[in-house]
């Protein structure tokens, strides 16, 4: 008894002792860092990345750095102090819709002893987007739809603006979420629920009042059919 208890305190004491060789080894590895200059890009173009700057530390002075990360593929040289900044485009997403996707850019840099200097980041990307789901209902009256929205402003609510010259109706929606201006919520399609004209211009912003120049807007057609 007395000789098992002392094998078991043996292998706990190895298991303790092999903790600082694996912290020295993971402090060794992140000695480059990333940062990104925004918690979220959104693509107001889903064929053109937003514009993103990713910064770098820890570099070989003078190192090429490449930046490779879903749709991402680009690379800068470091400065004499081994800092780096890379202009690039950010991850657009396979869907045109409202979604946000999270993606892993790696930085890769070959040093002149022939080692490589290796560091990573996630960074977030949306679509500047709206849907209506269903699109339409028999009942406008009645009957809400599920609007979803990604690309807004965050901790802002989003507005509806039904244009027939001008602005005859307005839809408050509740305060995007997260960093990258998600939100989800049920609304009449036309505000009011009683449409007078058969056909609408309707912006979507995070102005409280309508302006002809907003960023983040979604622009769309409402058509009412009557029967």
């Amino acid at each position: 008894m007395t000789r098992s208890h002392r094998r078991l305190a043996g292998i706990a004491v190895t298991a303790c002792c092999v903790l600082p060789t694996v912290g020295a080894m993971a402090a060794q590895a992140s000695a480059a860092t990333l940062t990104a200059n925004k918690a979220c890009y959104v693509n107001a173009n889903q064929a053109q990345g937003a514009a993103m700057l990713i910064s770098g530390t820890g570099f070989e002075p003078d190192a090429t750095v490449q930046l490779i990360g879903g749709t991402t593929v680009t690379s800068a040289v470091a400065d004499a102090a081994g800092n780096v900044s890379i202009p690039a485009q950010a991850p657009t997403l396979a869907t045109t819709g409202p979604a946000m996707k999270t993606t892993t850019l790696n930085a890769t840099a070959n040093n002149a002893d022939g080692t490589q200097t290796t560091a990573a980041i996630k960074v977030r990307s949306a679509n500047l987007a709206i849907m209506a789901h269903p699109s339409s209902v028999p009942n406008v009256a009645k009957q809400k739809v599920t609007f979803s929205f990604s690309g807004f402003v965050p901790g802002k609510h989003i507005y509806g603006y039904y244009l027939s010259k001008k602005v005859v109706g307005r839809t408050k929606f509740a305060k995007a979420q997260g960093p990258c201006g998600m939100l989800k919520q049920k609304a009449l399609l036309v505000p009011g629920g009683h449409p007078k004209k058969d056909s609408y211009k309707v912006t979507f912003e995070s102005t409280s009042s309508y302006t002809k120049n907003a960023f983040p807007r979604v622009t769309g057609t409402l058509k009412i059919v009557r029967f």
